[in-house]
């Protein structure tokens, strides 16, 4: 007993107490630098000052101090008690490594484009959706956030503009794992350590899925140190952005006199402007009625990271969640994750890497969908009740809808259930008799289950007898559907991957090499089932066995696909002065016949960074780094589309089949039959595109001025497209789609920006922009079209279908104004009906009548050609502000509302449009939906500049400068944030959306308050 007391006196006895202060090259403290015992999981961290406390085990012990941005240092304790630290700037750190594909570079060594961002730069978006958060950040990548729907509104994300007719979407890889379900859009940002984006040869490693770019996400991993826990959460609310601003009552119906004269009486439109007779005249604002004026939201994560030399650790706990913008929470959004990131140093040679996420998410709409309820809100009429005075709601407005109704849980819902299991790891080993060789074996398994449960049962409205202006005088009745009905869909996706990569770096004197081969095996599939019964005997059972087997449906199909490939990297610098690097990869893809299923395709990149040169360095002073980039690579795309533009899984080359639903009579009984779909096409092969880039990089004034810009041209062939020059339409015969289309794109990015101290205020300045212009080069042209209607030299269909230019989508006729008198109709070319105060179509091809020939395809389409993103950032006495613009040039919408007896007008009509009283407008007069020939008939009146700008994000914070560790706690901050904060533009409803009549979720503004701590 006496013996072991001894000792533990001595190991006490034997501890050191340490103490000091942390600073840079000009003497000012740094905030969270880690100060560790190298070997242990003691630690601590830097506080306001930059001082720290320690007791370490002996003096012999080890302290390592490190820091982001700044060169490690450790030093042995000794006879020190207090251990003063200048850390210095570490260059290569200051500019980071970026990720590259399967690997890791150092920004002065990377010969490709590659555009990066941190997770700590997305962390301010406040939205539930990373996509809308990464939009405006980064040069050559161009988004649109078309719709944002809890749970849905997926943004539309191309890199440097459209390069296909067919699939557009960029490759996402995740920790290493392309394609992995659910995407980038339901991904922590607080999880994210850095996203890089391939731009040019850079991603031609990743073969025949990156034709349209690569977009890589770096999960964040532990460090070495003592734990440290962090917390993140932040509540608030949310608002659309703008609503279009619709006609009232008085001025619908004085349009609708217009029209047709004695519609409404002088004494009905009184009573609908001042509101006398609720119950006969209402003047009802459906915008108003059905949506809320303010929805909450809320995101939350716990996270605990650190470790030893031997294992590291990082776990993450997340919760958000939002409310729709429709009244009575029909629509609601939650999420539910854990990410685990575990490193194992097995031996000084064997190392193994282990990820998993589990994800749940529940998302409840209407029983209707976003497009049905906007379109009724949009149609429905003002001098319509919503609700009737008394409190009921109002009657049917159309088809036995109401969207005051159909927008609640009243109509049924449609709940959507996603589980996600994601694990990978990698098993890393290095062979010491050959310095600089190691083995790198990856694999991947990941899960998805996916299920709907969407009800629908009839609504319960309430009609007026004309007479009692009380609940007397209604009548209750079922409308929109007859009975329940009940639809419940589970599908379940597999996917694995498997790949092994042999990597060689090494050094001699000057000259580096790297030499990378590998290969790799994935595989997809999906298992879909399907359930649908009605006649329920009650809307309170909501399961399918309660349904009648009449009339019910079940149907299920499945469907798989494979890839093999086998990839290399080799490359080369002298002293990182000259760099070249060669990228390959052999693709194999399912989807083409045997003599077809392998693709080559290559990638070079050099690079001279010509301030390493001596004579530079002696000569230039104005400017600290120069580097000039060139590359030259061909991509593959293996995703097949149909004629609509959706993915097509079946296998072109083969014989495809559908099932019709009924109508053979087989032994007496009514039997479901196959019939063929369409005729196959043997030789079908990889789309490709080759791009040519040439980049530079400069930096000047001490680094504090850079400059980034790269010019680019991608030709895209092979492009599938129908041969509409080698069969008549009347022929009756679908021929296959063949490899036939051609289109470029060429344009520039760059990337400026401003780093700069005055005072004690430190800021930054970004500015990123990317341009963009594509034409279709060749596409098999019906004969006999004129050349101005033709699609060859024109932009591809931002939706890019097929069918869009099939049936000679995007031709308009051209207007010159009105029709202000009738002598001027009566002298020129003119539409049969026309009257005075109709719009003046343009006779293109001077034939003396108007017809389909005088419409021309337009030189845009709703891509901008240029978008950019200005951001700042300010640091002062503790507080921080960033703030993100984004703007968007060159495209146009087609904005037109049915309106008339079908529906409203939109406010500017009704305050442009021409009267006898206003006959010099340049807008047409009231117009009927469903009469006019200048409203059936697409032309340039109605097409609209989206041009807009908009304050993207918007963060503000404050640490708090009170030492709180003998609380525990080692820094807290509390923020505010905001989204889609204003925007300048000329449309009436969010210039990002597509919908010409504003039959779309809206797009929303985001404000929240948060805090953060470490711990």
């Amino acid at each position: 007993m006496l013996l072991i007391l001894l000792c533990s006196s001595t190991a006490v006895f034997a501890q050191v107490a340490i103490r000091g202060t942390v600073t840079d090259i000009n003497g000012d403290p740094l905030i969270g630098v880690n100060v560790s015992i190298k070997g242990t999981t003691i630690g601590n961290i830097t506080d306001m000052e930059g001082n720290y406390t320690m007791e370490a085990p002996n003096k012999n012990s080890v302290v390592v101090f490190s820091f982001i941005g700044f060169r490690s240092q450790e030093i042995t304790i000794g006879n020190q008690s207090v251990i003063n630290v200048q850390l210095i700037e570490d260059t290569q750190k200051l500019e980071e490594v970026v990720v590259v594909g399967y690997g890791t570079q150092k920004k002065v060594t990377v010969t490709g484009a590659v555009a990066s961002v941190t997770g700590e730069e997305l962390r301010t978006s406040p939205t539930t959706n990373l996509s809308n958060g990464m939009l405006g950040r980064m040069p050559g990548v161009i988004g649109f956030q078309r719709s944002d729907e809890p749970g849905g509104g997926a943004t539309t994300i191309r890199i440097r503009g459209t390069n296909s007719i067919g699939n557009k979407e960029p490759l996402v890889v995740i920790d290493g794992i392309p394609d992995r379900s659910g995407g980038l859009n339901r991904i922590n940002p607080d999880e994210i350590e850095s996203m890089s984006v391939l731009k040019d040869a850079a991603g031609a490693i990743y073969g025949s899925r990156s034709a349209n770019g690569v977009i890589l996400i770096t999960t964040k991993r532990g460090k070495e140190g003592k734990p440290i826990v962090t917390f993140n959460g932040s509540y608030g609310y949310s608002s659309p952005t703008q609503l279009p601003q619709m006609c009232n009552a008085f001025e619908y119906a004085t349009m609708l006199n217009e029209i047709t004269a004695g519609t409404y009486s002088d004494d009905e439109l009184r009573k609908f402007k001042d509101g006398s007779d609720p119950w006969g005249f209402p003047n009802t604002d459906w915008y108003k009625t059905v949506i809320k004026s303010v929805s909450p939201i809320y995101r939350s994560d716990v996270g605990i990271s650190g470790g030893t030399d031997k294992v590291k650790y990082y776990v993450n706990f997340a919760a958000n969640g939002e409310d729709g913008i429709y009244k009575h929470s029909a629509n609601r959004y939650d999420q539910f994750s854990i990410r685990a990131n575990l490193d194992f140093k097995l031996s000084k040679y064997v190392s193994l890497t282990y990820g998993n996420t589990s994800r749940y998410e529940y998302t409840q709409y209407p029983a209707k969908s976003a497009g049905s309820i906007f379109s009724a809100i949009r149609r429905s009429k003002p001098t319509l009740n919503a609700y009737w005075p008394s409190g009921e709601i109002g009657p049917d407005i159309e088809y036995g809808d109401n969207p005051a109704a159909t927008s609640t849980d009243a109509a049924g819902y449609n709940r959507q259930k996603n589980y996600y299991i994601q694990n990978n790891a990698t098993l890393t080993i290095q062979f010491p008799w050959v310095e600089g060789l190691k083995l790198t074996a990856s694999g991947a398994y990941d899960k998805h289950f996916y299920s709907e449960k969407n009800f629908r049962k009839p609504v319960r409205l309430y009609s007026w007898d004309g007479v009692t202006k009380s609940s007397e005088g209604l009548k209750p009745y079922n409308a929109w559907i007859s009975d329940p009905q009940l639809n419940q869909i589970h599908r379940d996706y597999t996917d694995w991957l498997t790949n092994a990569v042999l990597s060689y770096d090494r050094t001699f004197g000057d000259h580096t090499i790297g030499l990378t081969v590998g290969v790799e095996g994935q595989s997809k599939e999906m298992d879909q089932l399907r359930a649908y019964r009605r006649y329920f005997l009650s809307t309170t059972l909501e399961e399918i066995n309660a349904g009648s087997v009449k009339d019910q449906e079940t149907e299920g199909f499945s469907w798989k696909e494979t890839r093999l490939n086998y990839f290399g990297r080799v490359s080369y610098n002298y002293l990182e002065r000259y760099l070249f690097e060669f990228v390959w990869r052999y693709d194999g893809s399912y989807r083409f016949p045997k003599d077809k299923r392998y693709g080559f395709f290559p990638g070079a990149m050099v690079a001279w960074r010509i301030s390493e040169e001596p004579w530079w360095k002696e000569r230039v002073t104005f400017m600290d780094y120069l580097k000039l980039r060139a590359s030259v690579s061909q991509t593959g795309n293996d995703v097949l589309t149909d004629n609509d533009g959706n993915t097509d899984r079946s296998i072109q080359y083969l014989n495809s089949f559908g099932f019709q639903g009924s109508g053979v009579i087989f032994d007496g009984n009514e039997e479901r039959q196959l019939y063929p779909i369409r005729t196959p096409n043997k030789n079908i092969t990889w789309e490709r595109g080759t791009t040519w880039d040439i980049g530079a990089e400069m930096k000047f004034l001490n680094n504090r001025l850079s400059i980034e810009g790269d010019l680019f041209y991608h030709k895209r062939t092979d492009m599938l497209i129908p041969r509409n020059a080698s069969l008549p339409e009347t022929a009756g015969i679908t021929l296959p789609l063949e490899n036939l289309g051609e289109m470029e794109n060429k344009g520039f990015d760059a990337l400026i920006s401003w780093n700069d101290k005055i005072g004690e205020v430190e800021y930054e300045l970004g500015l990123n922009m990317s341009y963009a212009r594509n034409k279709i080069l060749f596409w098999d042209e019906t004969p006999g079209i004129p050349e101005y209607q033709k699609s060859t030299g024109k932009p591809v269909p931002t939706s890019g279908t097929l069918a869009n230019l099939i049936d000679r989508a995007g031709l308009y006729y051209k207007t010159d104004g009105v029709f202000n008198t009738q002598e001027e109709l009566d002298n020129y070319p003119h539409w049969a009906g026309a009257q005075v105060g109709d719009l003046k179509f343009v006779d293109y091809n001077r034939d003396g009548k108007i017809n389909a020939d005088d419409r021309v395809r337009s030189d845009k389409n709703q891509t901008p050609r240029l978008v950019t993103g200005f951001n700042v950032g300010l640091n002062w006495n503790h507080f921080d502000l960033t703030m993100l613009f984004q703007a968007a040039f060159g495209a146009e919408t087609y904005v037109q509302t049915w309106s008339g007896t079908v529906g409203n007008f939109l406010k500017e009509y009704y305050d442009q449009r021409w009267t006898p009283e206003n006959s010099t407008s340049e807008h047409p007069r009231t117009y009927e939906r469903e009469r006019q020939y200048w409203i059936s008939n697409a032309n340039d009146y109605f097409l609209r500049s989206s041009d807009y700008l908009r304050l993207k994000n918007m963060e503000i914070g404050y640490t708090i400068p009170t030492d709180m560790r003998r609380y525990g706690i080692s820094k807290i901050r509390i923020f505010a944030n905001g989204q889609n904060l204003f925007t300048i533009d000329g449309l009436p409803g969010d210039p990002e959306n597509t919908r010409s009549s504003f039959d779309y979720y809206p797009q929303r503004k985001y404000f929240n308050c948060g805090i953060s701590a470490t711990f």
